[in-house]
């Protein structure tokens, strides 16, 4: 007596039909990922350079904070300082400055910083005000968290 064991092997058809999806997989995967921590291999922002988006590298204080040129914060602006630990910082009107935690509390992308004072999150869009850290539209429903913040000199301390 003869036994056969059933073997799989696909169709042409089929092969070609699971092409697309086996192909937009890694895509899809990266999409729905998101870092909370900064790589410092990944090419992050020069301490003294300010990009478009308003990101700032920053500099580390004595004791964990973050540093930045009083200079890279204009009046009626926000500013991301990039890090480890990612803060905004804003000046609202002269002379008076505010920082936040940078992570969007609605799953924690860091937020760039718009024209002003306005701050978006880039994964879902959530909009939030530089200068008090609130709401302005989801989907988040919480205010950025409020972090100290001090003049040193010409540099402000951040955390």
């Amino acid at each position: 007596m003869q036994t056969t064991q059933p073997t799989f092997c696909p169709t042409r058809r089929a092969v070609l039909a699971a092409l697309p999806g086996i192909a937009i997989l890694p895509v899809a995967v990266a999409c729905g990922t998101t870092s909370k921590t900064d790589d410092s291999s990944s090419g992050s922002t020069p301490a003294n350079d300010t990009s478009s988006n308003g990101t700032s590298g920053g500099g580390t204080a004595p004791g964990g904070g973050a540093r930045i040129p009083v200079a890279q914060v204009p009046v009626g602006s926000a500013v991301v300082i990039a890090g480890a630990k990612p803060y905004v910082v804003a000046q609202p009107t002269d002379g008076a400055f505010v920082a936040f935690d940078a992570a969007c509390t609605h799953q924690g992308v860091t937020v760039a910083a718009q024209d002003g004072l306005s701050l978006q999150c880039p994964a879902h869009g959530s909009k939030f005000n530089g200068g008090t850290g609130a709401v302005e539209g989801g989907p988040a429903k919480t205010a950025l968290a409020s972090v100290p913040v001090r003049r040193d000199g010409e540099n402000l301390v951040v955390g």
